[in-house]
Order: C-alpha cells, then structure tokens, then sequence
C-alpha cells in the first residue's frame, strides 16, 4: 500500500517545520538585537546602584550650595546657605523616593506607551528620560544647582520604570518559543551588569569623587545613544506588533527572516496568526479595567502579582542595606569594604549567566521553588549569625558553649549573604519578568506589565520609606519577616503557578485556569470547563 503524492508532500513539510521547530537557535543578529534592546536594562541597573559610593559627597554638594529651600532649616553656625544635618538626610530621602516614584509612573504609562508607539517606538521614547536626567545632572555640578540633581533621579526613575515593561515585551516578541526564558532573562542580566559596572566606576580612585562624580551620574548618555542609534536603524519592530498591531505580514516576515536568518518562517507566522485569531488582537486592546476584571485573566494576574511583591520583599535591599555592617563586623577595613561590596555584584553577575544558560533547560518553576526555599533557611541562620557576632567572648545558650569571640559568625553571615545572592540571581532576580510575558496574550501583555511592574514600584518605594525604620526596630529579627514572605510565595507558587517552558501562552493560561477553552465563529474566546 503505498502514499500518494499529496499524503507526500503533507509529509514533507510537517518533517520541514518541525525541523524549523527544532532549529530555532541564536543567530548573530538576534544576539546583537538583544544587545541592543538591553542597553536600557543596563541604565535601569546602573542607575539602581550609581548613588551609593558618592553618598557623602552628593550630601556635601546638596548642604553647601544654593538650594530650592535655602530658607528652610538653615544651620546657625556658619554660611547661611548651610543646612542642618536632618535637612540633609531628609532631602536624600526625597531624592531616593523621586527615583522609585518616576519609576511607578513610568511603568504605568508603559501600556499606553507599548499602544500607541509600538515596541520599538517605544524603546526609542523612553530613552528621551535618560538623556534629559544626564544633562541635568551635568548642568547642576557646573552651575552648583541641586535642585536639578533632584529632578534628573526622577527622569531616571521614568527610564527604568519604563524599561521594566518595553524590554521583556519587545524581548519575548522576537524571540523563539525555544529561547524566551534565555532572551527573558538578557533583561535581568543586562541589569546586574549595570550594577557592577556602577560599582566598579564609583570607586573613589575612579570617578566617586568630588571632581568626576558628575561624570559618572551623567554616564547613562552613553548607552542611550547608542542604544538609540543602533535601534532605529539596524533593527526592526517587533514581528509580532508588525503583524498584529500595523497589519502589515510583509514587514513581519521580512523581520522574522532576519531575525531567524532563514527565508522559510512560516511556521513562525503560523504561531502569531493562530495568537491573533485567539486574543482577538486586530479587533481591541484589552484595557486596565478588563484585565482586572476578567475571569480567564484573574490567575495570570495573581501569580504575576505574587512573583513580583515577593521579588521586591524578598529581602534584596535588606541584605544589600546591611551587607557594608557585616562586611566591617568581620574585620575588613573601611579602605576594603567597596571592594567587598563589588564581589556581590559580582556574584550576582556570574550567577545570572548561569540563569541564562540553564533556565531553558530546567524550566521556571523549579529556579522558583528551590532557591526561594533555600531563601527561608538561609534567613533563618543568617539571623542567628547576625546575633552572635561579636568580638568579645560569646555564649550559645542551650548548648553551653562559650566561644573566645564571635567573629566566626561574622563569617558565617558573610557565607550566608552570598547564598542569598546566588539563590535571588538565579530566581526571583530574573523569572518574574520572563512569566509575565509567558501568561498574557498579546491584548493583554501591555496591561498586564504595566499593572505588574507599578505594583513593583510599590513595593519597592514601602521598602525604601519603611524598611530603615523597621530596621530599627527589630534589627537582626527584620530577615524572619522576609523569610514568612518568601515562604507564603512559595506556597502560592507550588500550588497555583504552571511550568511556561516550552508552553503557548493559551496552555499557560489554561493551566491556571484549569478550564479548557474554544471559540465561536465570531473568534470570541468562550469558556466551557473541562469534564472530570
């Protein structure tokens, strides 16, 4: 019995496009691509970690030169254009809030931004807020104005709010089913290196000293040029906006050959028309309203949310907050301690890259579950750590033994805040970016991320106006509240969040939902729940 000449061909190319399937690798366009896109992640992480190392002498530039509210709580010793050290303290709080408040903005106008100037379109805007707060940052060292200092963190603050929804978008739109988690996590990774890059230039022998320190406030022009040059000439839209939003195969074919480096993408267009067909694209948006409303959408949220809250009260900033203190408590000296600052950076670096190469292999879930469980251990002995140390002799009660000193469980914290490094680097670092882009069709992925990364923002200002007060009060205890908080994440994770690897965002979605879903003939989604 033999095939016909039509059972044939169907042969050969279900062989042809599983092929395709299989062979959806990095080619050197995609990777410089990404590169690109990513530049803006690298000025989200710098600008995250830039103000540290000239703290003091930001502080003395804000208390010694003119100032917004020179007639406000003026010190009565000395030039009258002095102030008090409380006023000092409470304008670098105002100017650490800016950051996080033009952040939450920032990721709020995302959605509207992703709508209205498409992906690329809004990439290229977005970096208008880098290369404004860059400016200001020079013209208010050159013309002693702080107040221009002030408003350049917001600027900033913007930029990386923004950069938090653009870049995981236009990142899973362009890349293959196979590599979304690699591509997701660029974004994460292109953030770390930007830390580590502002921590190595702030060295005071660098540019965190009172003569450069503009220089190096000022450093994110840099790659918002050149990200911005890069962008709007030597790569595309994405194929999926160019297809869904512009209407226009021609373009995203065109994009997606260069992207794959292959002329036979139908495969891939195959995927984006069956995901307009099902989220309805060329027809509506879905808006903030209907995302926080609709039933087939509410888990997808959720445990977005989840992922998000928990990667903002983990305990990052804690550890980061008191990583200097235990840094010193072990016997560093003060002229060694931004050195031993940089090597978190670098851990979080290197772990990072080793997210990147194992996260499609493992999946997402378990790079949650285990780290995030090795969090909670980890919190608990490093508050026991924290409590013993000490350079005098030490008893451990309940086991009756007396130590000489406690400088050994100085170490031991030290041990402990690389483990939460690692164990945040390779988890809740990068994953909640890449699932939120994993559960949300394309109608609804631009108000999904604004709505996830504006609750982020949140979280993270609560921890920037609360947390040194908290500290305070409970001091060591503060790291057991992280733990309960990671502990109900993954709690909420093990039970009601799906593995994404290698899904379609309709059996995400299904997952969550636990339903199964099909269409009429007006290509409305309906929802029928699936027999037992």
């Amino acid at each position: 019995m033999g095939y016909s000449n039509t059972d044939e061909s169907k042969a050969c190319n279900d062989l042809k496009r599983a092929s395709e399937q299989i062979n959806q690798k990095w080619t050197l366009y995609l990777f410089f691509c990404v590169m690109t896109v990513t530049l803006a992640s690298f000025q989200f992480g710098y600008n995250i970690s830039v103000m540290n190392s000239p703290t003091d002498i930001l502080k003395k530039f804000i208390s010694e030169e003119s100032f917004l509210f020179q007639d406000m709580n003026k010190s009565s010793e000395g030039n009258s254009s002095k102030y008090t050290e409380s006023t000092v303290e409470n304008i670098w709080t105002l100017i650490n809030s800016l950051f996080v408040v033009g952040g939450m903005i920032g990721a709020f106008m995302s959605k509207y931004i992703l709508d209205t100037l498409g992906r690329k379109g809004g990439i290229l805007f977005h970096y208008i807020f880098s290369l404004s707060g860059s400016v200001l940052v020079a013209v208010s060292f050159y013309s002693s104005f702080p107040n221009l200092l002030i408003i350049s963190r917001f600027l900033f603050g913007v930029q990386g709010g923004m950069s938090c929804s653009l870049i995981p978008t236009y990142l899973s739109e362009i890349s293959p089913a196979s590599l979304r988690g690699q591509t997701g996590v660029a974004h994460q990774l292109c953030l770390t290196i930007g830390i580590l890059v502002a921590q190595i230039l702030g060295f005071k022998e660098i540019l965190g000293n009172q003569y450069l320190w503009h220089i190096l406030l000022a450093m994110p022009l840099v790659p918002a040029v050149a990200g911005s040059l890069s962008l709007t000439f030597l790569f595309p839209e994405t194929p999926k906006a160019l297809l869904l939003t512009n209407s226009d195969p021609i373009a995203a074919r065109k994009a997606l050959q260069l992207l794959r480096k292959r002329v036979n993408v139908d495969l891939d267009m195959d995927e984006i028309q069956k995901e307009a067909k099902n989220s309805n694209q060329s027809q509506s948006v879905v808006s903030f309203g209907k995302l926080l409303t609709s039933a087939k959408l509410r888990w997808s949220l959720i445990t977005s949310l989840v992922l998000q809250i928990a990667q903002q009260l983990c305990g990052i900033n804690a550890v980061f907050f008191y990583s200097e203190s235990i840094f010193r408590n072990s016997g560093i000296e003060d002229d060694y301690i931004q050195y031993a600052v940089l090597s978190t950076g670098v851990v979080n670096f290197i772990t990072t890259v080793i997210c990147v190469m194992i996260i499609d292999r493992l999946g997402r879930k378990p790079l949650l579950v285990f780290p995030m469980s090795v969090i909670i251990i980890n919190f608990i002995l490093l508050t026991t750590f924290l409590q013993f140390q000490s350079p005098d002799e030490v008893e451990i009660p309940f086991l009756n033994i007396i130590l000489e000193n406690g400088k050994i469980f100085s170490y031991l914290s030290i041990v402990c805040v690389i483990i939460f490094i690692i164990c945040f680097a390779i988890g809740l670092g990068p994953i909640p970016f890449v699932y939120v882009t994993e559960c949300f069709r394309q109608d609804a992925r631009g108000a999904a991320l604004a709505v996830c990364m504006f609750t982020n923002w949140v979280a993270n200002l609560f921890l920037t106006l609360f947390f040194p007060s908290l500290a305070l009060i409970l001091k060591n205890y503060v790291f057991l509240i992280f733990a309960a908080i990671v502990l109900i994440s993954v709690v909420v994770i093990i039970v009601k969040v799906p593995e994404t690897k290698g899904r379609s965002v309709d059996e995400v979605i299904r997952k969550l939902n636990k339903e199964k879903y099909e269409y009429d003939n007006n290509e409305q989604l309906m929802m029928s729940y699936a027999k037992a």
